[in-house]
């Protein structure tokens, strides 16, 4: 029957017992409307894929946590909802959910054993995008018109068992959450496996976008000061064309996945300060402003003619917002706004250390809490539903995006303890070793690096889409001074 509707343009006919949830602004913006997001969570141990199943199941049914079992659906006049059951059922769930099981070590499958892993030195290794397959079931949802032609939950879970180890996957529109909501949701969802309900905070802004109440309520009233240099007219149109170039005549993009030890993000810390020594007092750069610094310098130096950079960021806004901040629960929405680094042709390959700190003063500018709510509010007066048309720095820089995931602290956020049913090689069988995040229906990203954050060990996981010249920048990239 979900085919049927399809066919004809039409979603499922509305349940009238459903609970219905708005999209808040930075949700239901089109280009998130095309992004589904898939995630990959290595644990080193055997994990009972039904307890896992049953816990996040429970999870979605409480209070306005509900809100991540609905369904997408556009109303009458075009705006997008979530739609709720109630209450869930075996044949509406809350999630959908699969499993597998493989009778063979982890290290001996064809396709896991190549799999990223930790190394002692900066390494290399294969792309998210190679293990689809552990990350959803073959017909899961993938696109906006999966989920609003179909009566599909919008989390998937889908969990691959081997003899030591274990997959879990999880999928869902990007409409429903940003990375801090990823957090939030791996924590809630351990607790309740741990049977302590109880500690779940609540979800807050469930049906009040509270990243626009707490711009409206804020009493600053700031110039948006990055919104000056937005690229308008024939400067976005140069802009624009520059980049349909790049991706026609351009180099195309690899995906990677790379190791970084403590050992090397030391080394490069010591080369940034050694950089900024000569001017006196060593001002504080942060790791975030060394890798970005890293990522930008492998870039820019693998163009065969200089160009400008401008450094596209997420700023999350629940860190910059006291009402958000200080709130007694945890928000699932997507709360980031755009940060920008321009650099000219020049900085973009000075040294290590001159690149992180502009990056650190150029992003501290813009954090500020009265330049956030000058955003947001610059973001309000958009139509409802469109692209946050904000573009800044040169018409003829390269757009490199940078997200950073380190705050989420994804490594230390679940603890599936509860679940292991048998210890594998891992001395904290129940915490993430690894976890690979990809996306479909972003197109081709271009010159992205994303930060997946710091493991147990000090190392930081990295990903991103480069061209094979960055990608030999970096491979051949001194890491010890």
């Amino acid at each position: 029957m979900d085919s049927l509707w399809r066919k004809l343009g039409k979603a499922p006919n509305r349940v009238d017992t459903d609970d219905i949830y708005p999209v808040h602004m930075l949700d239901g913006t089109k280009t998130l409307r095309g992004i589904t997001v898939n995630w990959i969570l290595r644990f080193d141990a055997i994990l009972d894929g039904n307890k896992l199943h049953g816990a996040l199941s429970r999870l979605l049914d409480m209070g306005d946590w509900r809100k991540m079992g609905g369904r997408l659906r556009l109303n009458e006049k075009g705006v997008l909802e979530i739609h709720v059951p109630r209450p869930f059922t075996s044949d509406r769930p809350a999630v959908a959910y699969s499993c597998e099981k493989l009778n063979v070590d982890i290290e001996n499958h064809e396709l896991a054993r190549t799999l990223p892993q930790a190394t002692d030195k900066l390494s290399i290794q294969p792309g998210p995008d190679n293990f689809q397959s552990f990350a959803i079931r073959a017909d899961a949802p993938k696109a906006f018109n999966d989920f609003i032609y179909h009566d599909v939950p919008l989390l998937s879970l889908h969990v691959t068992t081997f003899n030591d180890a274990t997959l879990v996957g999880l999928s869902w529109p990007h409409v429903l959450m940003d990375v801090m909501g990823q957090q939030a949701l791996l924590r809630a969802w351990s607790l309740v496996l741990s049977d302590r309900d109880v500690d779940v905070p609540p979800v807050l802004g469930a049906r009040e976008d509270a990243l626009c109440a707490a711009a409206d309520a804020s009493g600053e009233a700031e110039e948006f000061e990055i919104g000056k240099q937005r690229l308008k007219g024939t400067g976005l149109l140069s802009f624009g064309l520059r980049f349909a170039w790049d991706l026609i005549r351009g180099p195309a993009m690899e995906a990677r996945t790379v190791y970084m030890p403590a050992t090397v993000l030391a080394a490069l810390r010591r080369e940034a300060e050694a950089d900024l020594a000569t001017s006196g007092e060593v001002p504080f750069i942060s790791d975030n402003d060394l890798l970005t610094a890293w990522g930008v310098r492998m870039v820019a130096l693998s163009q065969r003619q200089p160009r400008p950079v401008t450094v596209l960021h997420a700023l999350n806004a629940r860190f910059r917002l006291p009402e958000l901040a200080q709130a007694p629960g945890v928000f699932i929405q997507n709360m980031a706004v755009a940060g920008f680094t321009l650099l000219s042709a020049a900085k973009a390959t000075a040294s290590l250390g001159s690149v992180a700190l502009a990056n650190r003063q150029h992003l501290r500018a813009q954090a500020a809490k009265g330049q956030i709510v000058a955003f947001v509010r610059d973001l309000q007066q958009e139509a409802a539903g469109a692209d946050p048309r904000l573009l800044c720095g040169p018409s003829d820089a390269l757009l490199m995006p940078v997200t950073n995931w380190e705050r989420a602290d994804i490594f230390g956020s679940a603890d599936f303890s509860a679940a292991v049913v048998r210890s594998g090689r891992s001395s904290s069988p129940g915490r993430i070793v690894c976890h690979l995040p990809s996306s479909i229906g972003a197109g081709e990203p271009r010159n992205l690096l994303v930060v997946l954050g710091k493991d147990n060990e000090g190392g930081y996981w990295l990903t991103a889409h480069l061209s094979p010249a960055a990608w030999a920048n970096m491979a051949n990239m001194p890491t010890t001074k």
